[in-house]
């Protein structure tokens, strides 16, 4: 006798099927990003700019959060 696959089998394996390949495609993505962006001029430079630019927000958020739980607190 041979297998049966209903319509929720197959619509399982075509699922995984498609997550397999959109994983594998952000994977590639990624390691070639990373691959090429050790050669290209002036990543360091951009690198240095985008956390200099997150740091002010980062500290107002905290100082925030800090100045709202001395607010419950006392």
């Amino acid at each position: 006798m041979l297998g049966y696959l209903d319509a929720g089998s197959g619509s399982m394996i075509a699922t995984a099927a498609a997550a397999g390949f959109a994983g594998a495609a952000v994977g590639a993505k990624m390691g070639w990003q990373r691959l090429t962006g050790k050669f290209k001029r002036g990543s360091s430079q951009e690198e240095a700019s985008a956390d200099e630019q997150d740091g002010p927000e980062a500290e107002s958020a905290t100082e925030a959060e800090v100045a709202a739980e001395d607010q419950t607190a006392g």
